[in-house]
């Protein structure tokens, strides 16, 4: 991903005519808890200033992430290392005392036998030296997890919740994906919502509407699912969970005298305040419900892909849509949060 501050010109730059991009791809931002808030603004606005191009959102998100800059570090490091190692034995050899060079001989022997952090790292290695970082667990998870689309997957699913019409880009990714020879064995299945109070007969009709639109889009599905439940409020449990996250970045300027919530504000504008809150309150149930629903539905399915939220710019703040984010994708299988631009990509077959 190209730094925040150079992406805008990506994405004015990128592509000739027709052929220019219309999707930008971005990774989950772990770290927004510990990151500065120029740091967040700088990821929300490029989600803003992606539909303000016109072009479709997609974050990922896994459960370790694909930041594996490190680890290549390392990985070079050591190259380079062996290299140097390689040259100087090789330097030896053509060295007409090498009686005299025994000892020094000896200790790059030494180091060949250990191979540079493949065995146990000394005990006194810190955990920032180079083989405790090579050959430590979750670093090679990390690793595992960056190349785990590139695998052949096993018979499962994909998991498709579409909650927002915005031109098709949400059912175009996975049908795509179960094109591919690793996601072939992968059968899609479809969830969208629906209201509590229809009547079973209104449900199993909306379910044969469905086939029918995806038959003439040439989807193929195992499975539609209509959830009548998306809009309750979550449990208790789940809700308070929310807002304990979102305590540190709250202004709580009702509880204060009127001078000192302005001045609260004007210090630290990015911090949430409770009118806004309270506004939106209705959309951060919804984002905690759909987690509750997620778990309960898909966190057996190989990818979850589902619509991604959008935060009005300049009512909703960084930390707001961040934390809704972070409640929607929580502890899941891979997830991609998706959003279209409006213009449809689907060809309707008549």
């Amino acid at each position: 991903m190209p730094c925040f501050q150079h992406y805008i010109l990506y994405l004015q730059a990128s592509g000739l005519g027709r052929m220019k991009p219309n999707t930008l791809v971005l990774g989950f931002k772990k770290d927004w808890r510990h990151a500065t808030a120029m740091q967040v603004e700088n990821y929300t606005g490029a989600i803003h200033d992606a539909f303000d191009f016109e072009f479709g959102v997609i974050i990922v998100r896994t459960s370790q992430g694909f930041d594996i800059s490190q680890i290549l570090q390392v990985q070079g490091e050591l190259k380079k290392m062996e290299q140097e190692r390689q040259a100087l034995e090789a330097a030896l050899k053509d060295n007409e005392f090498e009686e005299q060079n025994y000892g020094l001989r000896r200790f790059f022997r030494r180091a060949k036998k250990l191979h540079f952090a493949k065995t146990m790292p000394p005990k006194d290695c810190s955990i920032s030296t180079i083989s405790s970082v090579h050959v430590g667990e979750f670093n090679q998870r990390m690793l595992e997890a960056s190349v785990q689309f590139k695998k052949k997957q096993g018979k499962g699913s994909i998991d498709v919740w579409w909650l927002f019409d915005d031109g098709g880009l949400i059912l175009l990714i996975p049908y795509i994906l179960t094109l591919r020879k690793k996601w072939k064995d992968c059968k899609l299945k479809i969830f969208t919502g629906g209201k509590v109070t229809r009547l079973e007969e209104d449900s199993r009709q909306n379910v044969v509407l469905m086939a029918s639109l995806l038959s003439k889009f040439r989807i193929k599905f195992a499975d539609i699912n209509i959830i009548g439940d998306i809009n309750m409020k979550p449990n208790k449990e789940s809700w308070k969970f929310f807002e304990e996250m979102i305590e540190p970045y709250r202004l709580h300027e009702s509880c204060k005298d009127l001078t000192t919530a302005e001045k609260l504000k004007r210090e630290a504008p990015w911090k949430i305040t409770d009118a806004e809150l309270e506004a939106f309150k209705e959309k951060s149930y919804r984002q905690v419900r759909l987690n509750e629903l997620l778990q309960e539905h898909s966190r057996a399915a190989n990818l979850i892909i589902v619509s991604l939220p959008v935060a009005r710019k300049g009512f909703i703040s960084d930390y707001l849509y961040m934390a809704w984010l972070e409640i929607l994708s929580k502890n899941l299988p891979p997830v991609m949060l998706i959003r279209g631009n409006h213009k449809n990509v689907l060809t309707f077959y008549s």
